[in-house]
């Protein structure tokens, strides 16, 4: 018996599920099927974000409303996922992190402060995140307290 209001949005999803054999829309007429596309779409960002409790995802993925972790595993595409492999390409060839104070390169400076950004707290994607802790730590870097407590 569903005792959370988040279990009981889920039983209504999966009831709607079983009555329409397909998710709620969320253009939907119907207020009902819209508000409850909304919450799945916010379960599934919060899932891809690291934020939703593994108990609720195994919730959802048993449901058919989550990928399994290797289906959902992210695609490792986009601006951020370049400036990371480029940095961890830089600390393997020159054998340090990028410098913000004394670049020996315009490349390296933009790396740099791209870095620095993300260490103070611009990144929102946690994986990207991890990846950059991950970096700094194989680098012996003890800066970056916003990525520290990742990983």
């Amino acid at each position: 018996m569903p005792t959370t209001s988040w279990e009981l949005r889920l039983r209504a999803l999966t009831t709607f599920l079983a009555l329409e054999g397909r998710e709620p829309a969320v253009r939907a007429a119907v207020p009902g099927e819209h508000r409850l596309a909304l919450w799945l779409d916010e379960q599934r960002r919060s899932a891809r974000a690291g934020r939703l409790a593994g108990d609720r995802m195994e919730q959802l993925r048993a449901a058919g409303l989550l990928a399994s972790p290797t289906q959902d595993r992210p695609i490792r595409s986009g601006g951020a996922w370049l400036k990371t492999a480029s940095i961890a390409e830089f600390l393997e060839e020159e054998g340090r992190l990028p410098s913000l104070v004394a670049p020996r390169s315009a490349g390296e400076k933009r790396l740099a402060a791209w870095l620095h950004a993300q260490s103070a707290g611009g990144t929102r994607d946690a994986d990207v995140a991890v990846a950059l802790r991950a970096i700094l730590d194989a680098a012996g870097a003890d800066r970056a307290p916003s990525l520290a407590h990742v990983g």
